[in-house]
């Protein structure tokens, strides 16, 4: 049964593929952005062990910095997946850098983990060749991207963290964290209902953990929850829409555990009525929608105001 679920669940994401690869290719790219892609991080020749970096077209000095981790269930895309996002967020005077990871099940969570600190320090070495800032670099990501995105902010606060994930630190720091949609709590992966979402979570574990999961250094120190409390946290904002299904068993429980602890953060909830296009990561698939443009728009000045702080 196991490898049947791990089956289906490859061939899921095989369909999102090809449904991705149709909506970017009826999608126009934003204007004036210079796009540097596919640079390696790391040394291995590891075609996920890339990047992409944007900025506007003549940009001249330093710029703010956004580094974006992409979602796809820690089991799919690439660096390529939200470059009309990433783009976005560039026309507005931005250097944007989007990595790939290795993905499930090639690697585990920890791999993950590593590999986004290898870009982040890939950045460090080559910032002033992108004109990126390293006084002002953001950190957000989409669903499992958002989980992605809170576990490297915690992780790089935490010299606990970076011995369990093996790590080394970056010498900058992150003045923001958005968590987009986010799936922060990895050791209640309830999306699917009954016996069937039980066997998924399973699967799931059994791929970011290994084979016994809850032995593993990892399980306790993945979702938000294990590895927040006690770090000092840059401001953070989370963005959610009530009709995506991660809203109120991901996203919501976050907030109310964030709240319930006194840690400082934010939040930007859309209301069904007041978009149609209102689905899981819909800022992030279709910049262009009105309700996207004002949502990133927000994330934006969110970011700014974080740097009067």
């Amino acid at each position: 049964m196991p490898n049947f679920i791990r089956r289906k669940l490859i061939e899921n994401w095989e369909k999102c593929g090809i449904a991705d690869n149709e909506r970017i290719s009826k999608q126009t790219p934003p204007a004036g952005v210079t796009t540097v892609r596919g640079l390696s991080y790391a040394t291995d020749g590891h075609p996920m062990h890339t990047l992409n970096i944007y900025y506007p077209d003549g940009a001249d000095g330093l710029l703010p910095t956004v580094v974006d981790i992409h979602g796809g269930g820690w089991m799919y895309g690439d660096r390529e997946l939200n470059r009309h996002f990433c783009m976005f967020l560039a026309t507005q005077g931005y250097v944007v850098v989007g990595m790939s990871y290795r993905l499930l099940p090639e690697t585990d969570l920890c791999g993950q983990v590593q590999d986004i600190f290898k870009s982040l320090q890939w950045l460090e070495a080559h910032a002033e060749e992108y004109h990126c800032d390293l006084t002002r670099v953001f950190l957000t990501g989409d669903s499992a991207g958002g989980h992605l995105s809170g576990l490297t902010a915690c992780v790089a606060l935490s010299p606990k963290l970076q011995a369990i994930y093996g790590v080394q630190p970056i010498g900058y720091g992150f003045k923001a964290l958005v968590i987009n949609h986010g799936a922060c709590d990895v050791n209640h992966l309830n999306f699917i209902k009954g016996v069937m979402g039980k066997l998924v979570t399973r699967e799931m574990e059994l791929m970011l953990f290994g084979k016994r999961p809850k032995t593993s250094p990892f399980y306790r120190a993945a979702s938000f929850s294990d590895t927040a409390e006690g770090i000092a946290l840059p401001p953070v904002l989370l963005i959610s829409s009530e009709p995506d299904g991660l809203h109120e068993p991901q996203t919501l429980t976050l907030h109310k555990w964030m709240t319930e602890r006194g840690i400082p953060h934010e939040t930007l909830f859309w209301k069904k009525e007041q978009g149609e296009h209102l689905t899981h990561v819909f800022n992030i698939t279709h910049p262009e929608y009105e309700e996207a443009i004002e949502t990133n728009l927000k994330m934006l000045a969110f970011f700014e105001k974080s740097l009067a702080r």
